[in-house]
C-alpha cells in the first residue's frame, strides 16, 4: 500500500511548513525592530548583537563600503571602535569586496573555506557560511556575512528567499538610518561653519551641568567674539567674511580638547563647554586659542594677508551639593562667561578675561 509513504511525505511537508512559519515569524519580528530604529548605531547593534542570538549563528560580520568616510562620520569615535570589535568592517575601496562578490549579486551559501573566507570571519572553527551582498540601486554597498559551526546550516542547495528578503530590508533600513542621522546632524549643526549650533549647545549644557553636579566635577565655559568682524565684511564682502568664520571655527576646534563641546552662538560669537576644567585649565586653553587665532592667516588667496584677533570670556560653574538647580547653574555659567567676554572687549579686545 502507498498510504504509509504518502503519510511520511505529508508529515515532512507539514514539519517543513511549520519551520517556515516560525522562520517567517522571527523574520517579521526582526524586520519590525529594524524598522523602528532611527540611528545607524542602533541598527548596527541589532545586526551584530541580536542576529547571532536570535538566529543561533556563531559569527555575524557586517561590511559596509565607505569610500567617502560617511559611515565612519555618522558612527563617530564613540561607537566605531566597539562596533569594529564586534564585527563591523568599513571597506575603504570596492576591491575589498570584489573578491567575494561578482555579478549576479546574489547570496552565496556553502562550506567554510579557510583560505577564502578567513578574511571575513574571526574564527576558523566554522563549517558553513552565507555571504549576502547588500545592493543599493544595482551597486554593491557592502555585505552581511553569516557563519555557523553546523555544516548543514548554509548549503549551496538551500533556498535564499528569506535571506534575500532580509538583505533588501536591511539595505532600506541602512539608508533610512543614514537619512535620519543626517537630519539630526543638520538640525544641530550650523549650516555655514559646520560646527554645532545654539540648539545643540543648549541641550549639551543641560547634560554637562547634570554630569558635573552628579560627579562633583568642575565645568567651565568660554564665550568667543571675533574682534572687529564687521570691518572684514565691509572691506572684503560677506563671502570673505563667511570664509573667515569657517576658518576661525576650525582653528578654535583644533585647540579645544576632544571632550569639549563647541558651537556657533550667533553672528561672530562662539561658545564652548569644558567638562572637568577648572579656572586654571580653562584659562590656559583660552590663551592657546587666542594665540592660534592671532597667528593664523585667513583667506590666503587675498591680495594681502588677512589677520584677526579674538576676545574670550571664561567662567566656571559653582557646583553645589546634589539637589541644586541645574538649570540655574547652566544659565549662570553662560551669563558669567558672557560678562567676562564683555570685560575682554571693554579692555581693548584681543585678550582673555576669566570671571572669578
Amino acid at each position: 500500500m502507498q498510504t504509509e509513504p504518502l503519510r511520511e511525505q505529508l508529515d515532512t511537508l507539514l514539519t517543513e511548513a511549520r519551520k517556515n512559519e516560525k522562520k517567517l515569524l522571527r523574520f517579521g519580528q526582526l524586520e519590525q525592530r529594524l524598522m523602528e530604529t532611527r540611528g545607524l548605531s542602533q541598527l548596527v547593534n541589532i545586526v551584530l548583537h541580536d542576529f547571532p542570538r536570535d538566529f543561533e549563528l556563531d559569527e555575524v560580520r557586517l561590511w559596509l563600503l565607505d569610500e567617502s568616510g560617511e559611515w565612519a562620520r555618522v558612527l563617530g569615535d564613540t561607537h566605531l571602535p566597539a562596533f569594529c570589535e564586534k564585527g563591523l568592517v568599513l571597506a575603504a575601496h570596492k576591491s575589498q569586496l570584489r573578491g567575494f562578490y561578482h555579478p549576479p549579486l546574489r547570496p552565496r551559501l556553502g562550506i567554510y573555506q579557510a583560505d577564502f573566507h578567513g578574511e571575513l570571519f574571526g574564527s576558523d572553527r566554522l563549517a558553513s557560511v552565507a555571504l549576502l551582498p547588500l545592493v543599493r540601486q544595482g551597486n554593491l554597498m557592502g555585505g552581511l556575512h553569516l557563519a555557523s559551526r553546523d555544516g548543514n546550516r548554509f548549503r549551496a542547495t538551500n533556498g535564499t528567499y528569506f535571506l534575500e528578503r532580509l538583505t533588501a530590508f536591511l539595505v532600506m533600513c541602512l539608508e533610512n538610518s543614514l537619512y535620519f542621522d543626517k537630519l539630526e546632524r543638520f538640525g544641530l549643526t550650523d549650516a555655514l561653519t559646520q560646527v554645532n549650533n545654539r540648539r545643540y549647545f543648549d541641550a549639551r549644557l543641560k547634560e554637562a551641568v547634570s554630569h558635573a553636579v552628579r560627579h562633583k566635577q568642575p565645568l567651565a565655559a568660554m564665550m568667543f567674539d571675533l574682534d572687529h568682524f564687521k570691518r572684514i565684511n565691509d572691506r572684503w564682502g560677506h563671502p570673505v567674511g563667511d570664509m573667515v568664520l569657517q576658518q576661525a571655527a576650525q582653528v578654535i576646534q583644533s585647540v579645544l580638547r576632544g571632550s569639549d563641546s563647541f558651537a556657533r552662538y550667533g553672528g561672530e560669537e562662539f561658545v564652548a563647554l569644558l567638562p572637568g576644567a577648572d579656572h586654571e585649565i580653562a584659562s590656559e586653553i583660552a590663551h592657546r586659542i587666542l594665540r592660534a587665532i592671532g597667528s593664523h592667516v585667513f583667506c590666503e588667496n587675498l591680495d594681502e594677508p588677512l589677520s584677526l584677533t579674538i576676545s574670550i570670556g571664561v567662567a566656571g560653574a559653582a557646583i553645589e551639593d546634589d539637589g541644586s538647580d541645574e538649570t540655574g547653574i547652566g544659565r549662570q555659567l553662560i551669563h558669567d562667561a558672557d560678562v567676562a567676554l564683555y570685560h575682554a572687549k571693554a579692555q581693548g579686545r584681543n585678550c582673555v578675561v576669566v570671571q572669578p
